[in-house]
């Protein structure tokens, strides 16, 4: 396994977490295809470009970005002007051009069937505890996996999470649930039980073995876990397809509005300064 230099530790963190969860994508990919991923060739780079056939034009540059990144870490050579690698990014760039479906989002129906095939082993216990936190919190992704085991407060059958940015921390509340499948504590409490942290990152990887990890997930893998109970759930592939960590957030905004959630109220729970932040949502709901 290749190790490779730590970030700078005051690196903003989202910017870390995608950059290192792009490499850990790069990487699986070599490891697939039996190549190095340090130091890559242009040829094993201009590969690994074209194969990211259903991603934006945005996620191939900062993936290339990130592998870079990686190699000036590491005092390797590295040189992105390289017209094997330019071409590569060229050719997936006119590839995308044409316009792409809209992004899913999770509805509650499609957060009940996903939630009921999270079973009660470690990675189904974390996984259902995730789905619940990042719907019923209208969670963005970087909040999703920054969580910390102390940022979590049960209260009365409800979970208080403190949301925390560069301007301190605000309290998002998850109410509690009729339906003890849907309720966040409960999901929080079986999680805690075979967790057995107080301190660190909330949602952790976990090993082929069951064996949970340290580190906090990605945002990549939030991802890989939406859409791996969304196939599961039996969900339309061409749905799963188009589901990212965003599709939570979404999703819960899309249903409060529908539902007539006051804006304030809304805007406080997402974390919104300005409603006008929630327009794209509203015209996608006229439009639905």
């Amino acid at each position: 396994m290749t190790t490779v230099a730590e970030a700078p530790a005051r690196e903003a963190t989202a910017t870390l977490r995608a950059y290192r969860a792009d490499w850990v994508h790069f990487t699986q990919w070599c490891a697939a295809q039996a190549v190095s991923p340090i130091p890559a060739s242009a040829e094993v780079v201009a590969a690994y470009l074209r194969s990211l056939t259903e991603f934006a034009p945005a996620t191939i540059r900062r993936r290339l970005a990130a592998i870079g990144k990686m190699h000036r870490f590491n005092e390797m050579p590295w040189d992105v002007r390289d017209h094997r690698v330019q071409h590569a990014v060229a050719e997936m760039v006119e590839k995308t051009a044409t316009p792409a479906l809209p992004p899913a989002v999770v509805t509650p129906e499609m957060l009940h069937a996903m939630v009921a095939r999270c079973g009660d082993g470690v990675r189904g216990l974390r996984d259902r505890c995730l789905l619940l936190f990042g719907f019923a919190g209208a969670l963005r992704r970087s909040e999703l996996v920054g969580l910390q085991v102390e940022d979590v407060q049960p209260d009365h059958g409800q979970v208080v999470l403190m949301i925390r940015d560069e301007g301190g921390a605000q309290p998002v509340i998850l109410p509690r649930a009729q339906d003890r499948t849907l309720c966040p504590a409960t999901a929080y409490a079986a999680w805690q039980q075979v967790a057995h942290r107080l301190t660190g990152p909330l949602f952790r990887g976990i090993s082929k073995g069951e064996r949970i990890g340290g580190r906090a997930l990605t945002p990549y893998a939030v991802t890989r876990i939406l859409q791996r109970r969304a196939l599961m759930a039996e969900l339309p592939p061409d749905t799963v397809a188009r589901l990212s960590a965003h599709a939570l957030r979404s999703g819960f905004i899309l249903d409060a509005l529908r539902r007539g959630m006051e804006t304030t109220e809304l805007c406080r729970h997402t974390r919104y300064h300005d409603p006008r932040a929630l327009r794209p949502y509203e015209r996608q709901l006229a439009d639905g």
